[in-house]
């Protein structure tokens, strides 16, 4: 596909994701289908181990105007995938959400509406989180962190599941691993409107999390950063 030809981009970081990846682009192609725009999904390959690339590689040669692999040489982490995979992106409107299934491909159509009200960015609100009590509990405290000294009233900045359009997405910082969680702070900051919707958060299936409570003192280092920066770098 031209660049021209590309509506909707939907980006995706895996990272040994092989139980779920078929359930999702099942999901994917049930949602984006009826929109009757043209869309591509591209795939960030952080260099799994297990069967995921192959995975990957069979979708691309059933749609293969539809579907890209970008291939990292080593393990990157999230942020790295998310920048690589935003970068290389052709849609109008560039879509996000992580691999585990945990993100409802089916909120994506709601959150395109909520955009036609004037927004540049919408964030998924995982208002019914299905995450452990730490995780949920630390992410709400980053929640609450944020619009207290910002002002933000988005109720999950650290949510995948986004959308933007494309004059914003050369402006997201993600120069440094755990960034991507500041993306809305980040676009708030520039000037950019971000809303948001209450969105459909699953149980994980398959794998289990590698989230940490040590990860909250980096998190609130990685904030104040973000606002010294002005969310510019």
């Amino acid at each position: 596909m031209s660049e021209k030809m590309v509506r909707y981009s939907i980006v995706i970081p895996v990272y040994n994701e092989e139980e779920s990846l078929k359930s999702l682009f099942a999901e994917l192609l049930q949602v984006m289908t009826p929109l009757n725009e043209p869309y591509e999904v591209v795939f960030i390959n952080d260099c799994s181990s297990d069967r995921s690339l192959s995975i990957m590689e069979n979708f691309q040669k059933e749609f293969p105007e539809a579907v890209r692999i970008i291939n990292l040489p080593k393990r990157n982490g999230q942020t790295y995938g998310l920048r690589k995979g935003l970068d290389s992106a052709k849609g109008e409107i560039a879509v996000t959400l992580d691999a585990d299934l945990q993100n409802d491909p089916a909120d994506i159509p709601k959150m395109i509406k909520k955009m036609k009200e004037g927004y540049d960015c919408v964030c998924g609100w995982r208002k019914a989180r299905q995450d452990t009590l730490l995780k949920a509990g630390l992410s709400k405290f980053g929640n609450v962190l944020q619009r207290l000294f910002t002002g933000m009233k988005i109720h999950d900045v650290s949510c995948t599941l986004r959308i933007y359009k494309r004059e914003c997405v050369g402006k997201i910082a993600l120069n440094w691993e755990g960034q991507h969680r500041f993306i809305p702070l980040s676009l708030s900051l520039q000037g950019y409107r971000v809303g948001e919707i209450v969105s459909n958060h699953r149980l994980r299936r398959f794998g289990i999390t590698k989230y940490s409570h040590k990860r909250i003192f980096r998190v609130i280092t990685d904030f104040f950063k973000v606002l010294k920066a002005r969310g510019r770098a």
